[in-house]
C-alpha cells in the first residue's frame, strides 16, 4: 500500500524534472559549457600559421567580454562587448560518438555497425574542419575570419568571459577549445533592403556587383560551396561583403570551367534576381548585367 502512495509522486518528479530540463534548454537555447568542449586529439592537418602581429590583434579582441549571439547548425555564435567580431564555439556534442557506442560492449556480430557509426562522425568532423581550413587558407578577407583554433594549445593563455542567452557567466580557457574569430556582419538581404529604402542604390550595385566577383573568383580558385545559400550565410561588413557561414566548403577542380561556374552563379541567385525583380527591379537589372558580363568573359575563355 505504501509503495502505491509513493508510486506516483515518483513519476511527478521524474516527470517535474524533465520538464525543469526541457525549460532550461528553451530558455538557453541549448547552450552549455560541456557542449564546446571536447577531448579531440592534436591533429597536423588542422594546424594554422599566424603572424606576431595578427596574433596580437586577436589577443586584443578577445579581452573583452562576448555575449550570446544565437546558434547555427554547426557553433553557438557569441558577439563581442564593442559589437564588431563574433566568436563561434563549435556544437561538437553533435559529432561526438553516443556514450553507449564507444562505452558499451557489443556483440561481434554488432561490433561493425559500431565502428561505422564511430567513423561516420570521425568524418563529419573531418569535413567540418577541412572546410574552415580552407576558409581560412584561401577565403580569409572574403570570410572575415581573424583567426581559427583547431587544435589545443597552450599558447593563447587566454580565459574569455562568456554570457549566455539568460546572463549567466561562464568562464572559458581557449586553450582547450576549438573555435573561429570573425568580423561581425549584418545579414546580406535586410542590409539590402535598408539601402534600397534608403535610396542607397549605388551602394547596393556594388555590393550586387561583389557578390558576383567573388562567386566567380571562389570557383577560379576551385572551391564549392555544398551550402550557397545567400540569405543566411553572407553579410555586409562595414559595407563589404563577406561569406559569414564557412562550414560546408571543399575542393572541387571542376568548378574552376567557366561553363561550370556560370551555371552554378545563375542557380545560385536565381532567389535573389527573384526577390530584387519585386524590390527594385534597376538593381535586378544590374545583377543580371554583371552575370551577363561574366558570362561574355568566360565564353571568350572557352
Amino acid at each position: 500500500m505504501h509503495l502505491l502512495r509513493t508510486i506516483p509522486k515518483i513519476i511527478l518528479f521524474i516527470l517535474l524534472a524533465i520538464g525543469v530540463q526541457r525549460f532550461c534548454h528553451r530558455q538557453t537555447d541549448g547552450f552549455a559549457l560541456y557542449k564546446v568542449q571536447s577531448s579531440l586529439s592534436y591533429n597536423p592537418d588542422w594546424d594554422i600559421s599566424i603572424s606576431d602581429q595578427d596574433l596580437a590583434r586577436v589577443r586584443l579582441v578577445l579581452n573583452q567580454p562576448f555575449y550570446y549571439l544565437g546558434k547555427g547548425a554547426q557553433c553557438y555564435v557569441f558577439v563581442s562587448q564593442d559589437d564588431q567580431y563574433v566568436l563561434k564555439l563549435f556544437r561538437l556534442y553533435h559529432l561526438r560518438p553516443p556514450f553507449w557506442i564507444t562505452s558499451l560492449r557489443f556483440p561481434f556480430s554488432l561490433e561493425n555497425y559500431r565502428l561505422k557509426k564511430i567513423a561516420a562522425k570521425e568524418h563529419e568532423l573531418a569535413k567540418d574542419f577541412e572546410s574552415y581550413k580552407i576558409a581560412y587558407k584561401d577565403l580569409k578577407e572574403e570570410t572575415g575570419l581573424l583567426f581559427e583554433h583547431l587544435n589545443k594549445t597552450t599558447s593563447l593563455g587566454i580565459s574569455i568571459d562568456l554570457y549566455d542567452k539568460i546572463g549567466v557567466h561562464h568562464r572559458l580557457d581557449l586553450d582547450s577549445t576549438e573555435f573561429l574569430l570573425q568580423k561581425k556582419a549584418s545579414l546580406f538581404y535586410p542590409s539590402l533592403e535598408a539601402w534600397i529604402q534608403e535610396g542607397n542604390l549605388q551602394q547596393a550595385q556594388e555590393v550586387l556587383s561583389d557578390l558576383v566577383a567573388y562567386l566567380a573568383a571562389r570557383a577560379q580558385k576551385g572551391i564549392f560551396d555544398k551550402d550557397p545559400d545567400i540569405n543566411t550565410n553572407f553579410g555586409i561588413c562595414q559595407g563589404k561583403l563577406i561569406q559569414i557561414d564557412v562550414g560546408r566548403f571543399r575542393k572541387d577542380p571542376s568548378r574552376k570551367n567557366p561553363s561550370t561556374y556560370r551555371e552554378d552563379i545563375i542557380r545560385i541567385t536565381d532567389h535573389l534576381h527573384q526577390w530584387l525583380e519585386e524590390k527594385e527591379p534597376s538593381l535586378d537589372r544590374h545583377l543580371q548585367q554583371e552575370i551577363n558580363n561574366l558570362d561574355r568573359s568566360c565564353k571568350d575563355s572557352l
